[in-house]
């Protein structure tokens, strides 16, 4: 006589708990998308907020976009709001979000003075890219003067292989902490390539092109194994474009 098996129904089988999942999640997911769907229909701006500005004043932000308070969520340009605020000299990138209480949330990524301009009276903050930034009195950031390169017209970008040189030592100067503190003026000499001056006394410190962060590390070995004993006032200059040597000329 065969063995009848009978299977009970409250439990099933792995497969079929596998859709009955699936199943649930789509309709979850769809449900979502649904209620973002309604909320972006149905929502009406309440506010705006801004966060990752320093430079740029809350209410030359404002200005730039107008307000969309009062408007539907729906009917708001997005892409016309952040090119708006990324025309703004240090704004570098904008993205928005929208609340659950119709806030516009902003966050804005700005762009960071490398170096200060200087030609004569004329002065202006440069970032990488060779984009200039206008002077804000109430903002000074501590960053080496750099001579050589032209500050007007503002709306100008500073290319070529000289400024790309010297930007190049700016950007690796700022990795370096030392580097950053001990040099106060960078200019580019057609011979030398990029040359600075120290932040203490004024040596003439001579990069020449490429290779900037060994040059940088170099300078800070002779700062700390020569310049400690002999005092930085015994030079005149430092010459650090040799590979395996530092030529100097003393006082």
């Amino acid at each position: 006589m065969s063995k009848k098996t009978t299977h009970t129904t409250n439990q099933l089988p792995g497969r079929a708990k596998a859709m009955s999942w699936f199943a649930g999640s789509v309709l979850i997911a769809g449900l979502a998308v649904l209620a973002g769907f309604y909320m972006e229909q149905n929502t009406r701006v309440t506010g705006v907020e801004f966060s990752g500005n320093y430079f740029t004043t809350e209410n030359e932000l404002l200005e730039q976009i107008g307000s969309p308070v009062g408007l539907m969520a729906d009917s708001v340009d997005y892409t016309r709001l952040i090119g708006s605020l990324q025309a703004l000299p240090y704004v570098e990138r904008a993205e928005v979000n929208m609340g659950m209480r119709g806030r516009l949330s902003f966050t804005i990524s700005e762009r960071e003075p490398i170096a200060l301009l200087v030609n004569e009276s004329d002065r202006i903050y440069v970032a990488e890219g060779g984009i200039k930034l206008p002077m804000i009195p109430e903002k000074t950031p501590d960053v080496p003067l750099v001579y050589g390169f032209p500050v007007k017209p503002a709306a100008d970008t500073l290319s070529g292989t000289a400024y790309q040189q010297t930007e190049d030592f700016l950007l690796e100067a700022k990795k370096n902490r030392f580097g950053w503190i001990t040099i106060s003026e960078v200019g580019w000499d057609d011979r030398e390539g990029v040359v600075a001056l120290s932040s203490e006394n004024g040596v003439k410190l001579i990069f020449g092109q490429n290779d900037f962060a060994k040059k940088i590390n170099h300078w800070e070995t002779f700062y700390s194994e020569i310049i400690t004993q002999k005092g930085i006032e015994a030079f005149q200059s430092i010459d650090l474009r040799f590979r395996g040597q530092i030529v100097t000329r003393e006082s």
